[in-house]
């Protein structure tokens, strides 16, 4: 099937949003939107009608054409409301227009709408078989369930989305940033990418990208634009600027908050000689900003600035950042407030201004240390539950191999008593003879031939069988004929265990007629 130059026009006008690399600033994919007299601001494609999957096949291809026009993957973002998914015949349809777009399943990545958060078992399977195809799945920005990471663990999800609007306002609600920070690490450890979603702020930008933010997209990056004008984008390989792009963690951050520009300066001079990173802040709502933007370690703070107080902004620093290590340096001593915020845990401690250098420099290298016992500890706590949960998934692997073997051995012990009583019933004698030449086995029919020598296990088949039987039970393999009890029999011997390993001897007795 060749692929036209350019897809079919629609009905539906579509629009595409870029979707960039936090790392690079590359350009990886693209978001199809619907707009339309029904749309008149632009609204993610959710596939589902007859209508939609003409969208969707148009979408698929556009993306095909520009992977082949750029060289390199790019993916493609469209939404499915869980339910939709879930229908009898969705897979078969999206399969079609995959095959017929010629673009791969991997390329395709599902943003599943749902207000759910609980998925029946049959739902569940019906996402897994798409998975198995190579289809991405995300969860998307607007399901009420995509900030409740632990949820998403039922599904076969690759990645979440996560709403700019958590971060919008820091100095409003700074314990936006600290969720957005525990959702990024818990998804990151379930091994789920996260995308930020809606960017509109250089501010929102890099609290997501400083969380530690996959991809990122939204008009701040790029608006949503027509195939051609997106195309465009493409060919001039534009990409993130620097300043939004998520750069090395840094180590030994300090973040230090007053109002007055020349105590700032006396700081950095006194501190810089000590190997910190050295950030500053006029007031309480800059650090509040450049908190939600960078990891920091301690927090030095005045207590008298304009619009908050240090103690107000060391609380407010606590909900963001909440194992920081914040101090107060002031002059100014209002002591109910200051031992409120230390007895909730606000502040570690209260230094007085003017303060003696070398006690100040103490003071702030002893916070250093207490933020690297406290990371050691943290980090020893996540090692021990990831081995815990690794020793629980290899527990509940052993468990499954032990019920396994314990059902094989079950199935393998009925059927050797349903054979060992089969042939216990037979009508031909049967007899088993070990290697030893000991006879191990003699059915009821055996027991009968030889009725004059019963029981027969336990004895030498030499002692039982004629030389012409017992030389065939010796040799292991062949036949012969023989009158044994005034019946002619044909006597068969087979061989028993495989492998090379001799086992013994199988003698079946076959009538051949009265003598």
């Amino acid at each position: 099937m060749n692929i036209p130059d350019s897809p079919p026009a629609t009905s539906t006008p579509l629009l595409y949003q870029a979707r960039f690399d936090c790392h690079r600033g590359e350009l990886t994919g693209v978001q199809a939107l619907r707009q339309g007299p029904q749309h008149p601001a632009p609204e993610l494609l959710v596939a589902g009608s007859p209508a939609e999957f003409d969208a969707l096949r148009m979408a698929c291809l556009q993306v095909a054409l520009w992977q082949g026009s750029a060289g390199r993957p790019l993916g493609l973002t469209v939404g499915a409301r869980l339910d939709t998914l879930c229908e009898q015949g969705f897979a078969h349809t999206l399969g079609a227009i995959l095959r017929e777009t010629r673009l791969e399943p991997h390329s395709l990545e599902i943003s599943i709408i749902t207000p759910r958060d609980e998925v029946p078992d049959d739902m569940l399977g019906a996402l897994a078989q798409l998975h198995r195809l190579g289809i991405r799945f995300a969860l998307c920005a607007t399901s009420p369930a995509s900030t409740r990471v632990a949820w998403t663990a039922q599904l076969p999800i690759d990645s979440i989305e996560v709403p700019a609007r958590l971060v919008e306002n820091v100095a409003a609600a700074p314990e936006g940033v600290a969720i957005v920070r525990a959702l990024l690490t818990r998804a990151h450890r379930m091994g789920r990418q996260v995308c930020a979603m809606e960017i509109a702020s250089a501010q929102a930008a890099a609290v997501m990208t400083a969380a530690g933010a996959d991809t990122l997209q939204g008009p701040l990056a790029a608006a949503p634009l027509p195939a051609e004008d997106l195309t465009a984008l493409l060919a001039s390989g534009y990409r993130l600027d620097a300043a939004l792009l998520r750069g090395p963690a840094t180590e030994r951050t300090l973040l230090l908050v007053d109002d007055e520009d020349n105590i700032l300066s006396a700081l950095r001079r006194l501190l810089r000689r000590d190997g910190y990173t050295i950030l500053t802040a006029s007031d309480g709502k800059q650090g509040l900003e450049v908190l939600s933007a960078n990891r920091v370690d301690v927090i030095v703070s005045d207590q008298r600035m304009p619009g908050m107080t240090g103690v107000e902004f060391l609380r407010k620093a606590k909900d963001m950042c909440p194992d920081s290590v914040r101090m107060v340096l002031s002059g100014y001593t209002d002591l109910q407030s200051v031992t409120d915020a230390i007895n909730e845990g606000a502040i570690y401690k209260f230094l007085t201004k003017p303060w003696d250098d070398a006690m100040l420099r103490a003071n702030i290298e002893e916070a250093f240390r207490r933020k690297a016992l406290s990371d050691d500890n943290q980090r020893l706590t996540n090692e021990l539950q990831h081995a815990n949960q690794e020793l629980a998934r290899i527990n509940a692997r052993l468990e499954g191999l032990l019920a396994a073997q314990q059902h094989r051995l079950g199935v393998d012990e009925a059927a050797l008593t349903l054979a060992q009583e089969a042939l216990a019933v037979m009508p031909l004698p049967l007899l088993g003879i070990a290697p030893d030449g000991m006879i191990a086995f003699a059915n009821q029919a055996a027991e009968s031939l030889f009725a004059g020598q019963a029981p027969l296990m336990g004895l030498n088949a030499d002692e039982v069988l004629p030389p012409p039987l017992a030389a065939l039970a010796s040799s292991g393999r062949g036949d012969c004929d023989s009158l044994v009890g005034g019946v002619q029999f044909r006597i068969e011997a087979h061989p028993l265990g495989g492998n090379g390993r001799h086992r013994g001897t199988l003698l079946c007795f076959t009538c051949q007629h009265p003598a």
